[in-house]
């Protein structure tokens, strides 16, 4: 299936919007977030999210090319405060805390991971260009954490970490796996690098 063309509206940057445009963005991102707290992403319908942000259909069409783009935005804004939160300085306890947290996050809404996996195979540009920010912002903050490891090393720690907290979230999420798990392997994972807590 052909990817389409960002519209130039939806594809627009959020920083190149002016301030009330910024903050109408965000009231829409905003609904749709507490949308997907309260049900899995299939049963969201986006005129509902459209109406709790208190815009036409159409306004919310003119800042997301689609439900994919729009819960791009989402994942985006909502993951946003735990990568802010990112240094090169970070002792071994805090990547630890920092790991868990963001394990939590997902643990704590599992609607998020799900909106996480099938955004992987939009055919929405728009929505893909977003989810390729996520995964660049996660990257690079997981590779700053682990910088003491060195440039190379500490890129690929963040790469290693970052596809075992998938792969066992995953299973945990979709196969009624274990969370337990999920600390468990992330945790032997930095045991591997930094040697048991």
């Amino acid at each position: 299936m052909a990817q389409q063309a960002p519209s130039t509206a939806a594809a627009t940057l959020s920083s190149e919007l002016p301030a009330w445009q910024q903050a109408r963005r965000l009231s829409i991102i905003k609904a749709a977030n507490a949308a997907l707290k309260a049900q899995e992403y299939e049963q969201i319908q986006i005129r509902d999210v459209a109406q709790e942000a208190g815009v036409a259909l159409g306004t919310l069409y003119r800042y997301f090319s689609s439900k994919e783009h729009l819960y791009a935005a989402v994942l985006l804004d909502w993951a946003e405060p735990a990568y802010a939160r990112s240094g090169e300085n970070l002792s071994e306890h805090q990547i630890r805390a920092k790991m868990n947290a963001v394990i939590s996050a997902f643990e704590r809404r599992p609607h998020f991971f799900k909106v996480h996996v099938i955004l992987q195979s939009s055919s929405d540009a728009n929505a893909n260009l977003l989810l390729g920010q996520f995964f660049s912002v996660c990257q690079q903050t997981l590779a700053g954490d682990f910088a003491r490891l060195g440039p190379d090393a500490s890129t690929d720690a963040a790469i290693m970490l970052w596809s075992i907290i998938n792969t066992a979230l995953t299973s945990a999420i979709y196969h009624d796996g274990d969370m337990d798990d999920v600390y468990r392997l992330c945790n032997r994972f930095m045991d591997f690098l930094f040697g048991p807590a």
